[in-house]
């Protein structure tokens, strides 16, 4: 009895070290990926591993989705990571060379997905089409109208626009200027160091961000939330400050750009993914906004006012599955099946 009590001891520290395995996600090179989304079978939100590609507690889950806005999503047995390592491979999402020359305004087209958790449940999820245009000049953006599928849970819409973060889930899909190394030492007080052919960057608290060189593309992850919290701290801002520490406000976000590209701009921009996390008076919340250039190219003013009302007649009856045909016609990574799952225990409206 004693013996089959000590071997069923032993088989549950075993399930434990299993179901409490840590994980680190990295690339086919080995680079770690950072602001992965790790799911359960169903779809609810684990977490999201950090800078080194890590997550720390799968929280005895068996089987785990993993999903970037760069990589095919993946879905694996815990118990089938002997090292704790998941790799996985790029969506090879490209975009055609710009070739015309320019005219006034740089033009990007983006397919969006927006998603809300609260405490890891899906509320809120949101999909479709947003024409950009850039002015260098004037240094103004223009955006158009959205055309969207989307699937809500009412209650979510009295953070729609978050406290400080700037989220405004009306306008996902927004493109927006690279930060350059400059501007990140001059707002943030970040340095960059050259890392291989990628950057590490730093403030005097650590680590917050890296770039990491594969192929014709970068891809640079920052901790937004700790590069604002370490400037309210030396610049006096208590108040902000404070606000952030008890909302437990976190920000972090992925940009991927053409790197073979002079400088950090609009043209070069392919995707990006953004992840807030703060807690409001009812529970904690999680808002991912994933962005994809599907056209990139140069327009005058009334192009551009021809081409949003061209997507706006295309696209007016837009449905979940029509946006999603859209998505795979430009080479969008599909949804995972986890995330469709429970995108589709949300009430369609």
């Amino acid at each position: 009895m004693k013996k089959f009590f000590l071997m069923v001891v032993a088989a549950m520290m075993a399930a434990m070290n299993v179901n409490a395995q840590r994980i680190q996600v990295v690339d086919s090179d080995g680079n770690p990926i950072p602001l992965v989304t790790v799911l359960n079978e169903d779809g609810t939100m684990i977490g999201t591993t950090n800078l080194e590609g890590v997550f720390e507690d799968l929280q005895g889950v068996a089987k785990v989705t993993v999903t970037h806005v760069a990589f095919k999503s993946r879905q694996v047995n815990v118990a089938d990571l002997a090292d704790g390592r998941i790799t996985m491979e790029d969506a090879d999402y490209s975009l055609a060379e710009i070739v015309v020359k320019p005219k006034p305004f740089i033009y990007v087209e983006t397919f969006y997905r927006a998603y809300v958790y609260r405490e890891d449940s899906l509320v809120y999820f949101k999909c479709g089409i947003m024409p950009n245009a850039y002015d260098p000049k004037k240094k103004k953006m223009e955006h158009g109208s959205l055309y969207q599928a989307r699937t809500e849970y009412a209650p979510t819409m009295g953070f729609a626009v978050n406290w400080g973060s700037r989220i405004d889930l009306q306008k996902p899909g927004q493109v927006r200027l690279f930060p350059t190394d400059k501007s990140m030492k001059e707002k943030y007080l970040v340095e960059a160091t050259q890392k291989g052919d990628g950057k590490e960057y730093s403030n005097a608290d650590g680590i917050v961000g890296r770039l990491v060189s594969r192929g014709n593309q970068a891809r640079m992850t920052l901790d937004g939330g700790k590069m604002q919290m370490y400037v309210n701290r030396v610049k006096g801002q208590t108040k902000m400050l404070k606000k952030r520490e008890e909302k437990e406000y976190e920000y972090k976000f992925t940009l991927i750009h053409n790197s073979s590209e002079d400088g950090y701009g609009l043209t070069s921009f392919v995707m990006s993914t953004d992840h807030w996390e703060f807690t409001d008076k009812k529970s904690h919340v999680t808002m991912v906004v994933e962005a994809y250039a599907t056209a990139h190219g140069y327009m005058d003013k009334a192009e551009f006012k021809d081409k949003k009302k061209e997507i706006k007649e295309e696209h007016k009856s837009a449905t979940l599955e029509s946006l999603e045909a859209y998505a795979a016609a430009h080479g969008v990574p599909a949804l995972s099946s986890a995330v469709r799952q429970a995108v589709n225990k949300l009430k369609h409206w």
